[in-house]
């Protein structure tokens, strides 16, 4: 499994759950780009754990730290390094898993691709830890497509089988979609978030889980509209499963 993946952009992830520290490179990022660390810090807490019943009991701060590829700064064409330390480790919970594996886990996958040497600490490199360094390369991202008059909206399309409303790509709600973002479950219905939350924590009161889905879609810019596009249209850009 490589940790490095796309091609106009080249995002790198490192780390382990129970590492001292993970990360991501980012490598083609445009140069002159301003990096507002404060709305990284803001989009990195929407996922920080240990905020509520709905996410995991880690507590971390998720403070990401940018440690190279800025100059003054905006981006200076070297590539971008986040770092995200892990501070709520705690290994001696997984110290069975060398026995026995997680059903519905990366355990005993890991286990055979890495002849043993893998780290069961949290998951190692496939745990959801890893999805912070993720999140921390979406966000400067996104900065670079908002400098280009392009907005990237994500809704949570269903959950346990409850869906949330539908988006009107043609007539799009667009402070609704940005609205999303301050809400602990982004969906644009409220009675459908409201059942989906008490989906969940009725499924962990059974020690049980439930899946869903979420919609990314992509709101086009003015320049877009230059070539063809409809400015402020919306294109659907992927349902994934959750």
């Amino acid at each position: 499994m490589s940790a490095t993946f796309g091609e106009r952009l080249r995002v790198t992830v490192f780390g382990q759950s129970h590492s001292e520290a993970m990360g991501a490179v980012v490598d083609g990022l445009p140069a002159g780009l301003r990096i507002d660390t404060e709305r990284l810090r803001a989009f990195l807490a929407r996922r920080a754990p240990g905020q509520g019943p709905l996410t995991t009991a880690r507590r971390e701060p998720d403070a990401p730290e940018i440690i190279a590829g800025l100059a003054d700064g905006v981006t200076c064409g070297a590539p971008l390094c986040i770092l995200i330390r892990n501070t709520d480790a705690r290994s001696r919970d997984y110290e069975t898993l060398r026995r026995v594996v997680r059903p519905s886990h990366a355990d005993y996958p890991a286990y055979v691709r890495f002849g043993g040497h893998n780290d069961i600490r949290g998951g190692g490199q496939f745990s959801g830890r890893l999805t912070a360094p993720l999140c921390a390369a979406g966000a400067v991202a996104l900065q670079c497509l908002a400098a280009r008059g392009v907005g990237v909206y994500a809704h949570i399309a269903s959950i346990a089988g409850i869906k949330d409303a539908a988006v009107d790509p043609l007539s799009p709600d667009l402070p609704a979609l940005a609205a999303l973002a301050a809400k602990p479950l982004p969906v644009l219905d409220a009675r459908a978030g409201e059942a989906m939350a008490q989906a969940v924590c009725d499924a962990a009161a059974d020690g049980d889980s439930v899946g869903g889905a979420g919609r990314k879609l992509r709101a086009a810019s003015a320049h877009e509209g230059n070539h063809g596009g409809v400015p402020g249209s919306l294109h659907l850009c992927d349902v994934f499963q959750i």
